[in-house]
C-alpha cells in the first residue's frame, strides 16, 4: 500500500475514533458552563401569582399609582 493511502485510512480511523470524544467533550464543556454557581436557592415561582389577583388586590394596584 502507498504512503498516500496509509495516511488516508490512519486520518478516517482516528477522525473516527476521536471524533466522538471531541464532540461529547465540547458537549461536557458547554454544559459546565452553563451551569449556576450559585449556592443559592434556585429562582423559582413565587407562591402567590399575580395573575390569580382577587378584585381588592386590583383596586389595591390601581389605588397605588
Amino acid at each position: 500500500m502507498s504512503p498516500s493511502a496509509l495516511i488516508a485510512v490512519d486520518v478516517i480511523l482516528l477522525y473516527t475514533l476521536l471524533g466522538p470524544l471531541v464532540l461529547f467533550a465540547v458537549y461536557v464543556l458547554f454544559d459546565r458552563i452553563s451551569q449556576d454557581d450559585s449556592p443559592g436557592p434556585k429562582a423559582g415561582p413565587s407562591k402567590k401569582d399575580p395573575a390569580l389577583g382577587s378584585a381588592r388586590d386590583i383596586d389595591d394596584f390601581f389605588d397605588q399609582a
